[in-house]
């Protein structure tokens, strides 16, 4: 059975060098801040777009002040379900049923467990989100 609730992803920009990555995760775990999903990529210009969802918003919005991420927010749907045949299509179905577009998606499985970040337009989050709880 998957479970869908609304998340906000923060958007920031790093620099791309050795070293960088492992810097920011000792800072997030100094300031006990636990994130639910972190994906990153290099721009050519020398520094990498890097995404995540926390599991507490206001901590980290406070860990992105103090750090001057000048992190930007946005509203997407995090699914997780057990990793069964079949799930991805029938959540497929589900959001073709509600007459709903996904922009873009990210998904993941580990250890019989599978997650998938959706985005679409914002006001289609609570018609998505009824849809695959409901399901």
């Amino acid at each position: 059975m998957q479970h869908a609730s609304q998340c906000t992803v923060y958007n920031f920009i790093l620099s791309d060098k050795l070293g960088t990555l492992l810097n920011f995760a000792n800072r997030l775990r100094t300031a006990d801040v636990e994130l639910l999903s972190l994906s990153t990529r290099s721009n050519e210009d020398g520094t990498a777009t890097m995404r995540c969802i926390p599991e507490r918003d206001s901590q980290f919005r406070d860990f992105a002040t103090s750090a001057e991420l000048n992190a930007t927010e946005e509203v997407a749907v995090h699914v997780t379900g057990n990793e069964t045949g079949g799930e991805f299509i029938r959540m497929l179905e589900n959001i073709a049923t509600a007459n709903l577009n996904l922009k873009e998606i990210e998904a993941v499985s580990i250890s019989g467990k599978t997650g998938w970040i959706l985005w679409l337009d914002k006001e289609h989050v609570d018609t998505l989100l009824t849809q695959l709880n409901v399901s």
